[in-house]
């Protein structure tokens, strides 16, 4: 009985390592207790018991400190979004209603929502649309 705890704790930290989700390594702690109960002749239906409601408890328990942990310790960086929405840029050619342009290394489909822009002039992002930069003229 004490080769399936094993082969279990092998296989989740296999599963973990390859998902890099550390939701299922919580299970290992209930394994190890199950092989503890094995050797002190416990029946395989305790183990079975052990196992679940340690492994419940203990995917919660990891869950919820993991989750604070990682809310205090990981800085939040902007989206691709965040960068480009409200961002003033220069055109590289004349901007009636549509049109593309490299913005931020990425070529994007303008869509100009105010008067002509163009070629040197500034023009900022309002939104996105899809896949297409919304912008009007920069106002000075």
């Amino acid at each position: 009985m004490t080769w399936i705890w094993i082969g279990l704790i092998v296989l989740v930290t296999i599963l973990d390592i390859l998902t890099s989700n550390i939701l299922f390594s919580w299970l290992n702690i209930g394994f190890l207790v199950a092989i503890l109960l094995n050797y002190l002749g416990m029946s395989f239906g305790v183990q079975l018991l052990a196992v679940g409601i340690l492994g419940v408890i203990f995917i919660i328990l990891g869950n919820y400190i993991s989750r604070k942990y990682i809310k205090k310790n990981i800085e939040n960086k902007p989206v691709l979004i965040d960068k480009i929405i409200g961002n003033v840029f220069i055109a590289e050619n004349d901007i009636k209603k549509l049109s593309q342009q490299k913005v931020n290394g990425i070529y994007w489909s303008l869509i100009n929502r105010g008067e002509k822009i163009s070629k040197g002039e500034k023009f900022i992002v309002i939104k996105i649309e899809k896949n297409k930069l919304v912008i009007t003229k920069e106002e000075i």
